[in-house]
């Protein structure tokens, strides 16, 4: 038995709804319920609507917050915001904006639209989805840190008070991130079951086609995990490229002039000692700690060389000296690189 098994909340078997229901109707399956926060996998009744999971507010009765994570095409992950109140009466379709903190200047001003009379949802240009991904999931590492758990705070556009969510224990914080790490794996199976049935895919490439049809090898996209993105940080305008799967990411920052540096969230502990190793290159080596300001770890001493073998590599392997491990796919990874390179280069 794994430490702290026997305390996990009760999380309802997915097969056995299934199994009872057909599938047809809406699911809700909680993995963890507590105060002030649960995390739920959502399944809708609907085949056009995406299952997410939810980490959402318990405190209240006739209001909510809800931070949801999505998988779509190719693995690619989408984080939205949603926000309730049953006394509200909101113009449909009328978009505000609304700030949601973690810590004072550690958070986003997120678009916001009135879905129903009682609702607003996150309205992110396309443009934009890669940037707010990443401000969601710093938001949650933030909440869900092991040192120091962060609150949420929420700030309206009108005449709507402050919501403050309190923040949590380190135990509480140690249960939800286990938790939402469950509820990730479970959606991605979702998302697998979902796409198994396409009979337009094959695990051929060009050269084995049908003969007298298109190989269709330049026309071949590889969905990429990866992402890249800037933003301006207290010292200065910074570069990040990163990879994540729930709420637990790797990657890569830094600003011009500056180093390189390594970041690995939800898998350390403390001071921490780890090889960085893509497929069957050399490995490095980097010591790294909690980072008091974005809560993941961050590694230096991290060369140049790394980028080169990750754009041309199949896997990247981060591997902890008391065996922690996290791997993550480098598939697509190589055009997120190359604008990331480019955009701290002196």
């Amino acid at each position: 038995m794994r430490l702290f098994d026997h305390l996990k909340p009760f999380a309802i078997s997915l097969s056995a709804f299934f199994a009872v229901t057909g599938g047809a109707a809406a699911s809700d399956t909680s993995y963890y319920s507590g105060k002030p926060w649960e995390i739920v996998l959502h399944v809708p009744d609907m085949r056009d609507d995406r299952p997410y999971c939810a980490f959402g507010t318990t405190l209240w009765d006739t209001r909510a917050i809800s931070i949801e994570t999505m998988i779509g095409a190719g693995d690619a992950v989408t984080m939205a915001l949603r926000i309730r109140k049953e006394e509200w009466n909101l113009p449909l379709n009328q978009t505000t904006t609304v700030a949601a903190e973690s810590v004072a200047g550690m958070g986003a001003e997120v678009p916001m639209k009135a879905i129903s009379e009682h609702e607003l949802y996150s309205d992110v240009p396309a443009a934009s989805v890669l940037e707010f991904n990443f401000m969601f999931a710093t938001m949650l590492q933030l909440m869900l840190a092991k040192r120091q758990p962060q609150p949420l705070t929420i700030k309206f556009s009108g005449n709507e008070p402050l919501w403050t969510v309190p923040a949590l224990d380190r135990f509480q914080a140690f249960q939800l991130n286990e938790a939402f790490s469950r509820c990730d794996v479970d959606l991605r199976g979702l998302q697998a079951n979902s796409t198994d049935g396409n009979a337009n895919t094959s695990p051929f490439g060009g050269a084995s086609s049908t003969p007298g049809q298109s190989s269709g090898a330049d026309q071949l996209q590889h969905p990429s995990d990866w992402e890249f993105y800037t933003r301006e940080e207290d010292w200065g305008n910074t570069c990040f490229v990163q990879t994540h799967g729930g709420i637990s990411m790797v990657g890569f920052m830094a600003s011009p002039g500056k180093d390189l540096v390594g970041f690995v969230s939800s898998v350390f502990s403390g001071e921490a000692r780890a090889t960085w190793h893509v497929d069957d290159k050399p490995a490095y080596v980097s010591d790294g700690d909690q980072s008091d300001y974005f809560s993941w770890h961050e590694f230096g001493q991290l060369p140049m060389e790394l980028l080169e073998q990750m754009a041309q590599g199949k896997e990247l392997a981060v591997t902890g000296a008391k065996g922690d491990r996290v791997v993550v796919s480098l598939t697509g990874a190589a055009e997120p690189i190359s604008k990331f390179k480019a955009c701290f280069k002196p």
